[in-house]
């Protein structure tokens, strides 16, 4: 402990306090006292005795570099940062920062922080932080996090709900080890169940993303993000990048590779309580136990938002439910037992029982409420039917919606002491449940599958993005269909053109400054023969000194876009979205990484509000649905392939029942980027 001080309320006495729960030798490391607490002192890192695998680090942000020197010097293998000033506090913090992580990465020292909480490991315990208490072991849920505040929040949550936990770390300014190292080293964890984050910021996205899917195939990852920034001034270049400047390119991209995606630090502390204490969901049918007609009814609707249906119980196993329950109950589900309180502590576990074997469901969820929720003897003869079931290998989730008062929480605190989550109201149990469904839906749907190999990066061919015939070849070379296009400099080359092709034609301008056509009056379409088409080229051509015409076969169908764009956060994306020019209107696009495959296409593609018009609406033939996924796939091949690529734009591309074709296409390279 560097800056161990037996002042009280001080960071280095704090911190030392807190070690004290440690097994292992804490040795105290200070320039000012012979001994702290009775234990010697040593004025250095350099000067203490033996091997030191970790040194806490609470000392002024200017003597931070040299204690980094002294562990250089020592063999330290790893400093945890408590101390502040650094990067967070402007240019000359910043400037100290980067010299001590430099220090450290020469000499072979690892960093965490600094301007952090510090890290527990809770099993052992490790108290190696700021927090004014430890955070119990033995939960399965590790949590890293940028937040101080809901790192110091875990030793509250742990008394106030009875929630457990593996490792907890703070990561502050994360000026070397990144959340994605420490996520991939708690995925093989294996007294970590469930891994948390709360995010400011994604640090190496790219890699995070990649991490992420690692983990998600073998326990949950769930993620909260506060703050994230929006995408650069050269967002507005092209549709893609315009509507990826916002949370949801996040939201979308993280959920395609089973990342469990919250709103809030409670919703993702809610989702590690259901995804670590019972089996998985097996599906989405859920049955009630209620003995209140009106909150069972909030929790169906509830649950229906989350996409999880209340079946309708067969007939026989409606006539078991009545032979337990009093004449003016109801068997239906949600299933009310009415408020026959001397009778809930044995109800309810029969009637869990009953839903729990029947094969009919997939989770259950008893109601506890008021007199229910308030009985210790209904929840122990819950969790005694619960034990008994997963005895006899009964898989169905079981999860309790708890309602009472706050006096009465000791109750709820047993179920979860004993692994059955409790929520208090139907909304936080319903969003919580919802998680672990999709979750469970994820695990199934990528099971026995495998990715194919990264693209290797290479270098974009010359004239790519810059010259219209050049980059259309290119798109089409790598499976990109696109409509047959001619470049004319001049209108009477235009008419000779779309002699070729046939008309009706339409015709755009072609411009590096008039990339959006259509906000210039840029596209004529509909133009039927040689005199209209004279007119529109001669006007085309004199929009901007240089432009060009392209001419293109008219093509119908439902327009759609698709793009792809070098994310600065993320690294490369792609976007799937409904309405060709209108795309900005409607809003409704899509996002995942680039190196995706079959079944993330076919769910990228799916995922847009309006998906549904692509299986034909009034009459009309459904469009070829596998020939957008092969798209979307090219596209990210394409994304993946070339990092020189800032942005690529189909938009549109018209769909139907035939295939798909792009009608336009926009490459901006990232050499492109400043002068746009």
């Amino acid at each position: 402990m560097v800056g161990a001080s037996a002042r009280q309320g001080s960071p280095g006495n704090v911190v030392w306090r807190n070690l004290g729960g440690f097994p292992g030798e804490v040795i105290p490391v200070t320039p000012s006292s012979a001994e702290i607490d009775g234990i010697r002192a040593y004025p250095s890192l350099r000067e203490v005795p033996g091997h030191v695998d970790l040194a806490v680090v609470a000392v002024p942000a200017s003597a931070a570099r040299d204690v980094v020197r002294d562990a250089v010097a020592a063999g330290v293998g790893a400093c945890v940062i408590v101390s502040a000033g650094f990067a967070e506090t402007g240019e000359a913090g910043a400037e100290l920062q980067a010299e001590m992580v430099r220090i450290a990465r020469e000499g072979g020292v690892l960093l965490v922080g600094p301007n952090c909480l510090g890290v527990q490991n809770c099993d052992i315990p490790l108290n190696a932080s700021l927090s004014a208490g430890a955070a119990r072991g033995g939960g399965g849920i590790s949590v890293i996090t940028q937040s101080g505040s809901y790192a110091m929040a875990l030793n509250a949550l742990s008394e106030d709900e009875g929630v457990n936990f593996a490792i907890a770390y703070s990561s502050g300014n994360r000026c070397d080890v990144d959340d994605a190292e420490v996520i991939d080293h708690v995925r093989t964890d294996p007294r970590t169940k469930v891994i948390c984050a709360f995010l400011e910021s994604l640090g190496n996205g790219e890699l995070f993303v990649e991490v992420a899917r690692r983990t998600t195939a073998v326990k949950p990852l769930i993620v909260n993000a506060v703050g994230r920034s929006e995408a650069g001034a050269r967002a507005a270049a092209s549709h893609t990048a315009a509507l990826a400047a916002n949370r949801r390119s996040w939201d979308d991209v993280l959920t395609s590779v089973g990342v469990v995606v919250t709103r809030s630090g409670l919703e993702m502390l809610d989702a590690a309580r259901v995804l670590s204490t019972q089996p998985l969901p097996t599906g989405a049918r859920a049955a009630i136990i209620t003995n209140s007609g009106g909150t069972g009814t909030e929790l169906s609707d509830l649950l229906a938002d989350e996409g999880i249906v209340l079946p309708e119980l067969s007939p026989a196993l409606r006539a078991k439910l009545d032979e337990l329950l009093p004449g003016y109950a109801s068997s239906a589900n949600p299933v009310d037992i009415t408020p026959i309180w001397t009778r809930f502590a044995e109800l309810y576990p029969a009637v869990l029982e009953l839903l729990a074997r029947s094969g009919e469901v997939d989770i259950v969820i008893p109601v506890l409420l008021h007199r229910s929720a308030e009985n210790a003897d209904v929840a122990s003869a819950l969790v005694a039917k619960v034990d008994e079931l997963r005895r006899d290998d009964i898989q169905t989730s079981v999860y309790v919606c708890w309602v009472a008062r706050r006096s009465a929480w000791p109750v709820a605190a047993g179920l979860h002491e004993a692994g059955i989550p409790c929520f208090e109201w139907p909304a936080r149990t319903a969003r919580a449940v919802g998680h672990a469904v999709r979750y469970a839906d994820y695990r199934r749907a990528i099971e026995g599958s495998e990715l194919p190999a990264s693209p290797v990066p290479v270098a974009l061919p010359v004239g790519v993005g810059i010259d219209a015939d050049v980059t259309q070849e290119f798109v089409v070379s790598h499976g990109i269909p696109v409509v047959e296009t001619a470049v004319c400099d001049w209108a009477d080359d235009a008419v000779a053109q779309a002699e070729m092709i046939g008309y009706p034609v339409v015709a755009k301008v072609h411009h590096p400054n008039l990339l959006h056509k259509s906000d210039v009056g840029g596209v004529r379409v509909g133009l039927a023969d040689a005199n209209q088409l004279r007119s529109a080229a001669t006007y085309l051509l004199a929009l901007a000194p240089g432009a060009q015409v392209l001419i293109q076969q008219q093509v119908r169908g439902i327009e759609l876009v698709v793009g792809g764009l070098s994310d600065e956060t993320l690294g490369p994306i792609v976007a799937f979205g409904l309405g060709g020019v209108l795309v900005e209107v409607l809003d409704d696009v899509s996002f995942a990484p680039a190196h995706l495959d079959q079944r993330m296409a076919a769910d990228l593609v799916s995922r847009p509000r309006g998906s549904s018009i692509l299986n034909g609406v009034r009459g009309s033939a459904p469009v070829d649905r596998v020939a957008i996924e092969e798209l979307v796939m090219s596209v990210g091949r394409l994304m993946a392939t070339y990092p020189e690529i800032a942005e690529l734009d189909l938009n549109p591309i018209m769909a139907g029942p035939d295939g798909v074709v792009a009608v336009d296409v926009r490459l901006i390279r990232r050499d492109e980027t400043d002068r746009i």
